[in-house]
């Protein structure tokens, strides 16, 4: 089965890289551009993992934590976040975050963490 990522995060350079490198590696991406966007693209599409930028229009990052964690289909999806303060890691962690990277993010080390998360061991199929 071909792991399912979601991308919640206004920043379009950052969304085009990531994108680009989890394609690439097979993964099925979606992305929203809003944490309201975020919330009805998990609802329908269910993803395995959940990649979230802290500073959005209209819904950030935190209050989008505290939405998913009402969905039944979201309340246990892994969340790593992403920021440009680098300062936030115990916040984020109280929130469950299960990982963070501060921008720009290095897609390798992206897709490792994702990898582990999903106990993803050898080639996706």
């Amino acid at each position: 089965m071909i792991p399912k990522i979601l991308i919640v995060d206004d920043d379009r350079i950052n969304i085009t890289l990531l994108k680009f490198t989890l394609k690439e590696k097979r993964y099925d991406v979606l992305t929203a551009g809003d944490g309201i966007e975020g919330l009805k693209a998990v609802a329908e599409f269910r993803p395995d993992l959940i990649i979230l930028d802290v500073q959005m229009p209209k819904m950030n990052g935190f209050e989008f934590m505290s939405e998913l964690k009402c969905l039944p289909e979201g309340g246990a999806t892994p969340v790593i976040m992403l920021t440009s303060n680098d300062n936030m890691q115990d916040m984020f962690y109280s929130e469950g975050v299960k990982g963070y990277f501060v921008k720009p993010v290095d897609p390798l080390k992206m897709e490792a963490r994702i990898r582990q998360l999903l106990g993803i061991t050898g080639e996706i199929l």
